[in-house]
């Protein structure tokens, strides 16, 4: 069994966040602000068309994390003491930096009154998604059923952790529930789940992209059960008796290629059930460190940069593509990328994720570290 500590960081996850991450942003840039870019990219491979799939990785991956690091605080017991503590930690985690690129998103919607002469505060930027996005409610569709589109999100990829903080609220009581069941059960646990998301999948939009409002808090939590279920095979350690690890992953790998490659039209929902058992069995592989390739990549500077500042390249990213359409039409009158190259496309998506990275940096580095250093020293020290 391998050593745990809940203090003890697992590098080669960290790392996988942030290419996760980087996928999730080249996604939206390709397919939402210059789709000359993404009809570039799909020419050879539809990679980057699915992949919104790495918000279901961050949903595993997450089920994983916060098993390693809450273990021992909800093993035997739930009690208020330390479920207020954990709470208050999660929301320090992620609300600073939703609300600060917020109030970036409001900053713009007024400078779009003098640049633009449009009316703000309209559309998806009304002021009751605004509302929704302030108390992280997107997820329960305030404007519309539960089971339709609609327009929520001022900064659409915080619709995710407005759903995982729905999840956060009852994770201890999920995680004391599974760990005291028999290791026995685990793989039909696993099983279980996996058939309930195929049926969720099914029977409201067909595809995981689609899947927003209500049933996106059990898209998360089921995807965060399969989490804590491979958190448990890791805990035990028997498998690496009868796995090269290396092998895993490179079979782990191979199966997220071949099924990202390809965008199914028919069998949608089967298509994007297909990948999550293989990024329980990706994070399985390389949390163990080694020697192979495969982890020193994971394990190097740059790598493990990129996952330290992943949860700001996701929350940034969509703020930027907004800045960038609202400054182009203002600049150019036109909308942008209309009269790109393909080469022209491509460029400027290299030049986008530069940008991001950059803009990533600084908010961690002057947002996220301190604002949630303040929360944790002012707040849980009075408790």
């Amino acid at each position: 069994m391998p050593k745990i500590s809940m203090y003890n960081q697992i590098n080669s996850l960290t790392s996988l966040r942030g290419i996760a991450a980087l996928v999730v942003v080249v996604h939206h840039f390709s397919y939402y602000t210059l789709p000359k870019t993404g009809s570039t990219l799909s020419a050879y491979s539809d990679f980057f068309r699915n992949g919104y799939l790495w918000v279901d990785f961050f949903f595993i991956l997450s089920g994983f994390i916060m098993t390693h690091v809450y273990i021992g605080d909800f093993s035997f017991r739930v009690n208020s003491s330390n479920y207020r503590s954990y709470l208050f930690s999660r929301f320090a985690r992620i609300y600073p930096l939703h609300i600060f690129v917020l109030s970036l998103f409001i900053g713009l919607e007024i400078a779009k009154i003098f640049l633009l002469n449009n009316s703000a505060f309209t559309g998806k930027f009304n002021l009751t998604a605004l509302f929704a996005n302030i108390f992280l409610l997107q997820a329960f569709d305030l404007n519309c059923p539960p089971l339709f589109w609609c327009d929520t999100y001022w900064n659409e990829p915080a619709w995710s952790i407005s759903v995982e903080f729905v999840i956060y609220c009852i994770f201890p009581f999920l995680l004391f529930f599974l760990l005291g069941k028999n290791e026995k059960n685990d793989l039909i646990i696993y099983i279980s789940v996996l058939l309930s998301i195929l049926l969720l999948i099914t029977f409201t939009r067909g595809n995981l992209d689609s899947i927003i409002g209500i049933p996106s808090i059990a898209r998360c939590g089921l995807e965060c059960i399969l989490g804590i279920i491979t958190y448990k095979v890791y805990r035990r350690g028997n498998y690496k008796k009868y796995f090269n690890l290396n092998l895993l992953a490179i079979i782990a790998i191979t199966w997220i290629i071949l099924i990202m490659n390809y965008y199914w039209t028919y069998w949608r929902s089967l298509h994007d059930w297909l990948i999550l058992p293989a990024f329980s069995l990706l994070i399985l592989a390389v949390s163990i460190n080694n020697s192979g390739v495969i982890s020193k990549f994971l394990n190097s500077r740059l790598m493990l940069y990129f996952g330290t500042i992943s949860y700001s390249i996701y929350m940034v990213h969509w703020f930027v593509q907004e800045l960038l359409k609202t400054l182009w039409i203002y600049k150019f009158h036109h909308t942008f990328g209309k009269r790109f190259t393909e080469y022209e496309a491509l460029t400027s998506l290299g030049v986008f994720l530069m940008i991001i990275i950059l803009a990533a940096s600084l908010t961690y580095r002057f947002v996220e570290v301190p604002m949630r250093n303040y929360l944790k020293s002012t707040i849980l020290a009075k408790q």
